[in-house]
């Protein structure tokens, strides 16, 4: 085990790791077990609790806060445009009545290629997509946009 050190103090595996930078680069997303579906980005990764204002009679400091219900955001997935057209298709059949839920897995790794957590969005469904911008000048990717929605989210933690 190689030991890493800042100025003079060793730091422990656990220190590393919270200090260490999680380039974008380690992560891998797979559609109900769809390996081949590879994204450049996920964003929008979030869950958020509505809360109520209660006021106490007799007490005028402060102001209680009560959760009221929880939700999951929408998250975005982005990848370069490839021959296979599946998250379209996917899309489509949702335009078309068909409720297609999928899991949705996202893997992130530490810097040495360990897994460090792994996320299942569960019953996800597309609800918006977007086709690359195609412009005959430039040389950036051609990336389409596929925005989800899903029930909840589970950390499995390795």
């Amino acid at each position: 085990m190689t030991k890493k050190f800042v100025g003079q103090h060793e730091l422990t595996r656990e220190q590393v790791d919270r200090f260490q930078a999680h380039a974008s680069q380690r992560y891998h997303i797979a559609v109900d077990q769809m390996e081949r579906a590879v994204f450049s980005e996920i964003s929008g990764l979030q869950l958020e609790t509505e809360t109520m204002d209660v006021i106490e009679g007799g007490v005028n400091d402060s102001v209680l806060k009560i959760p009221v219900r929880s939700r999951a955001g929408n998250v975005t997935l982005k990848r370069g445009v490839t021959v296979g057209n599946e998250l379209l298709h996917w899309y489509l059949r949702i335009m078309q009545g068909v409720m297609d839920r999928r899991t949705i897995t996202v893997r992130t790794f530490r810097t040495n290629g360990d897994l460090l957590a792994r996320y299942e969005l569960l019953e996800a469904y597309p609800v918006k997509w977007s086709g690359p911008a195609l412009a005959a000048t430039g040389d950036t990717a051609a990336i389409e946009t596929l925005e989800l929605t899903y029930k909840g989210v589970l950390l499995l933690n390795t």
